[in-house]
C-alpha cells in the first residue's frame, strides 16, 4: 500500500515537472501561473504546493537535472592534460553554465536569489551542483600548477574564488542586461581571465 502511495506520488511529480517544463520554455516563466501547471499536470493546485513550496523552487527542479548533468561533464572534463590555453581550459569549462544561464534568464534570477528557494531540495541540489563546478576548476588549477602554468605564489584555493568571483561577475552581468548571451559572456570571462591571470 506504501509502496503503491509512493508511486503515485512519483507520477504526480513527474507530470508536474513536465508541464511546468512545458509552460516554462514555451511561454516563459513569468507568464507561467501554478494554476496553469496545475491544470496541464491534471492535478490540482495544492498538489503542485505539496510537492513545490513555490514557482522558484518549481524552476529549479525543472532545470536542476541539466545543471547536474553539466556539473558531472564539468568534472570529468577537469581532470587530465590542459591545452596550449590555460585561460580557455577554464572558459571551456564554465561555457556550458554560460550557455544554461543565457538560455533561460528567470532561472538565472532565481540562482542569483537563492535564497527564495526556502531550504527546498532542489536547493540543496544547486548548491551540491556549484560545489561541483568549484571542485572541477580545483582540479584544473591544480593540474595548472603542477604543471607550472600559473605563478606558484598564489594557492590553489585563492585562485578558484578569483576565477568563481569573475563567474558570478559575468552572471550579473547577464542578469543586469550588461550582456546578451553566451558568447558576449564568453568574451567577458575571457577577458576578465587573461587580464588577470596572465598579464603582460
Amino acid at each position: 500500500m506504501a509502496e503503491r502511495q509512493q508511486d503515485r506520488t512519483k507520477k504526480t511529480r513527474k507530470k508536474i515537472l513536465a508541464a511546468a517544463r512545458f509552460l516554462f520554455d514555451s511561454q516563459g516563466y513569468e507568464q507561467s501561473s501554478v494554476d496553469q501547471v496545475a491544470r496541464r499536470a491534471g492535478v490540482a493546485k495544492g498538489s503542485v504546493f505539496a510537492h513545490f513550496s513555490d514557482k522558484a523552487s518549481l524552476l529549479t527542479s525543472v532545470r536542476i537535472d541539466h545543471m547536474e548533468s553539466i556539473a558531472k561533464d564539468t568534472l570529468a572534463s577537469s581532470i587530465g592534460p590542459v591545452g596550449d590555453d590555460p585561460v580557455q581550459a577554464m572558459v571551456d569549462i564554465l561555457k556550458p553554465w554560460l550557455d544554461l544561464f543565457a538560455s533561460d534568464k528567470e532561472f538565472t534570477t532565481v540562482f542569483m536569489d537563492q535564497a527564495s528557494l526556502k531550504g527546498a531540495d532542489s536547493a540543496l541540489r544547486l548548491y551540491d551542483a556549484c560545489c561541483a563546478m568549484e571542485t572541477a576548476m580545483t582540479n584544473l588549477v591544480n593540474s595548472l600548477l603542477d604543471e607550472k602554468r600559473l605563478p606558484s605564489n598564489i594557492s590553489a584555493n585563492i585562485y578558484v574564488q578569483g576565477i568563481t568571483a569573475f563567474f558570478y561577475h559575468v552572471l550579473i552581468g547577464l542578469h543586469s542586461g550588461a550582456t546578451q548571451n553566451s558568447a558576449d559572456q564568453e568574451l567577458l570571462l575571457r577577458g576578465l581571465l587573461q587580464r588577470w591571470l596572465l598579464p603582460e
